[in-house]
Formats: structure tokens, sequence, C-alpha cells
């Protein structure tokens, strides 16, 4: 009896592996199709399309555990008054994702484009007077479309500072093509990441390239890297004591550069909205009203309402 039930159970598990198998051409063919409507359609239909499949509920069951717990986020942090969807923010940073990479859509493509040249317009003339450059987007709307922007601007490089894996990132980047963004992991080696960051802090202090960080990470996503019990500013956000991840300060004073902040933001097109340059010694100050400033403002568009514990850790 036994052999039986192992019997059976390997054999569903090697039906699944074929049903899987027998599918990947047809997600194949599924994928290119759809970058093709993409690179020669209009975006906003998929828009639609995901608005049609909310509202048939037919999201997956990841998705919906994730808004659930970002509209209780939201609901918390700005009341009961507010309404939004956490799940329409979801896929509409997928489809611009696919759209500003494989699908190539000249409309996202222009309107990067646009967002570009008004940061590059903000930048380039703090290089030109001299100061190194740290630009510190928000998770809006997509971080990899923000780090795209940010790439663009003058000098034309830039280095990120990311949480993860930078492997992923890095392949990622390759996926783009052509966006000169290099990846410092601060969960790499330490002797490894030393030596990434001192050469792009020292090519930054040249004016050869910006470092890039996202002030807004969540502590918690740090938690495991040797410099998480020194890597937190406390404040306050929402009324509430908080914790900001620190790093933006860090990398600025050892700099003293001139931060920029700014985010993509979405109304009917991709926007951007970029705060005046903050020279490092004020960016300590700053930083927790920039950070509940821009959520307040556009909260539909900020990525990060599904973390459990946000900014607030108790420890």
């Amino acid at each position: 009896m036994r052999f039986f039930a192992v019997w059976v159970y390997l054999a569903w598990r090697e039906a699944l592996s074929n049903i899987t198998r027998s599918g990947v051409p047809l997600r194949r063919v599924h994928g290119r199709a759809i970058c093709w409507l993409l690179r020669h359609g209009n975006y906003r239909w998929f828009l639609g399309l995901g608005a049609i499949v909310r509202g048939l509920r037919l999201i997956n069951r990841g998705d919906r555990r994730r808004a659930c717990v970002a509209e209780a986020n939201k609901q918390c942090l700005l009341g009961a008054d507010y309404h939004g969807s956490f799940a329409r923010t979801t896929q509409r940073r997928r489809i611009l994702e696919l759209a500003a990479t494989y699908g190539k859509s000249p409309q996202v493509a222009a309107q990067l484009a646009r967002c570009q040249a008004e940061l590059n317009a903000v930048v380039e003339p703090l290089h030109q007077a001299g100061h190194p450059v740290v630009l510190a987007p928000l998770h809006m709307v997509s971080d990899v479309l923000a780090g795209m922007v940010g790439a663009g601007v003058f000098p034309g490089q830039a280095t990120a500072i990311v949480s993860v894996s930078a492997e992923v990132y890095h392949a990622r980047a390759r996926e783009l093509g052509g966006v000169n963004l290099s990846y410092c992991s601060i969960h790499d080696d330490n002797r490894e990441i030393a030596g990434n960051l001192t050469s792009a802090i020292m090519e930054a202090a040249d004016h050869q390239r910006n470092i890039m960080i996202f002030p807004d990470i969540s502590p918690d996503y740090t938690v495991n890297t040797n410099t998480a019990q020194t890597a937190k500013l406390s404040c306050r956000l929402f009324d509430r004591p908080a914790n900001l991840h620190s790093g933006v300060i860090r990398i600025a004073r050892a700099l003293s550069a001139q931060v920029v902040f700014y985010y993509l933001y979405y109304d009917k097109e991709i926007k951007i909205h970029i705060d005046p340059p903050i020279p490092a010694r004020s960016v300590k100050t700053k930083l927790p009203e920039i950070v509940e400033t821009s959520i307040a403002r556009h909260p539909e568009d900020w990525l990060l309402w599904h973390s459990h514990s946000l900014f607030f850790i108790n420890e």
C-alpha cells in the first residue's frame, strides 16, 4: 500500500512536469505577441485589460495577499477616507517595465526621455559647478524605470546601491540594453562591497558617474546585513516613531555631495517630480520630510505598501 501511494505521488509529479514543459513554447509565443503589441500598439490597452482582470478577480493568490496587506497599511497611515488599489499599482508596474524593456514601446520611451531631460536639467549644472551628485529615487511607479531615468543623466553613468543580490540586477541591466547602470549589493562579501563602493565613490568624486540609492527602502530589507544595527535613522513618520535606512546620508557625507531626490508618478503618462538639490549636511534633517510628503502626495504610486512592518520595526 505504501509503495502504491509513493507511485501515485511520483506519477502525479511527472504528469505535472510534462504539462509544464509542454506549455513553455506557448508561453514564449504569448510573450512575443505581447511585446509586438507593446511595440506597435498602445500600452494603455494593457492597462485597460488589467482593470478587467481585477474586476473579474482573476489576480493570483500572492498578489491578492500582498494587496490586502498594502490596503491595510494605507488605511492605517492615511486614514479611512483613502481608497486605492495596490493590485492596480502592481499590474501597471509590470506592464510599464515590459513596455520599456522587451516591448520597446516608443510611447513609454518618449515619456522616459522627457523625465530624463527634466532630471538632467537639475543634475548637469551641479556637476558643472563642481558638486558630486547622489541620486535618490523613491520606489514609485517602477524602480526599474527610475533607474533607467537616473542612469541616463550627466555624465551618463551611475552605480546603484541595492539591497539584494546584484547578480539579479546585472542580468536585468543587460536585458535593458544600453543603460550604463552598474550595481553594488550590500549583501555581497564585505571586501567586495568595499572595493566596488570605493571605486564608484572615487569616480563620482571625479564627476565620472553618479551614485544612486533608494532612500525609502524599508529597514527590514537589510536586517540580515552586518551593518543593520548602524544603518537606521530614528525619526518620525506619519506622527509615529520610525526608522529610515541611512545609506543616503552616509554616502552623501562621504562625497560631500548634493542629493537629488526624485520620483516617477503616473498621471495619464509617466511624469517626474524632482525636489531641489540638498547638500550633504542637510540630508539627515530633510530625509523624513521628503519620504513622508512624497508618499502622502502620490500614495497610489508607491510600491512598498505591502511590506508588513514598513518603517515601524518593533525592537
